[in-house]
């Protein structure tokens, strides 16, 4: 049980980590709670996905959730927006950082 808590708990890092990054990497708050209601709603799809592989019997109550849940998150994702953000253009360099007295921030090109 603690295996699969944590593996949940890796699963829901990774999508809020890549769904960050979709949106150019610092989400405003609003994309921040979409995002996190997407990796909420994409962890409950999982999780009945991975019930039922255990018991093809999926009730109907079950069947309508599982519908709900996904519907859910195709909303909230297209909310975030289908296509990828541009990663955040780098900051402007310093005379110093220019001649090399400071170091360049970090992922700025040389």
């Amino acid at each position: 049980m603690i295996d699969g808590r944590r593996a949940e708990a890796k699963l829901m890092q990774r999508l809020k980590a890549d769904l960050a990054k979709h949106v150019g990497g610092n989400p405003s708050v609003v994309q921040q709670m979409l995002i996190d209601q997407a990796a909420m709603l994409t962890l409950r799809v999982h999780l009945m996905d991975k019930a039922s592989i255990a018991d093809p019997e999926l009730s109907e109550r079950n069947g309508r959730q599982r519908l709900a849940w996904s519907n859910s998150l195709t909303r909230t994702l297209r909310q975030l927006g289908l296509k990828a953000s541009p990663p955040p253009k780098p900051a402007m360099l310093t005379p110093r950082q220019i001649m090399g007295l400071e170091p360049r921030p970090e992922g700025h090109p040389r």
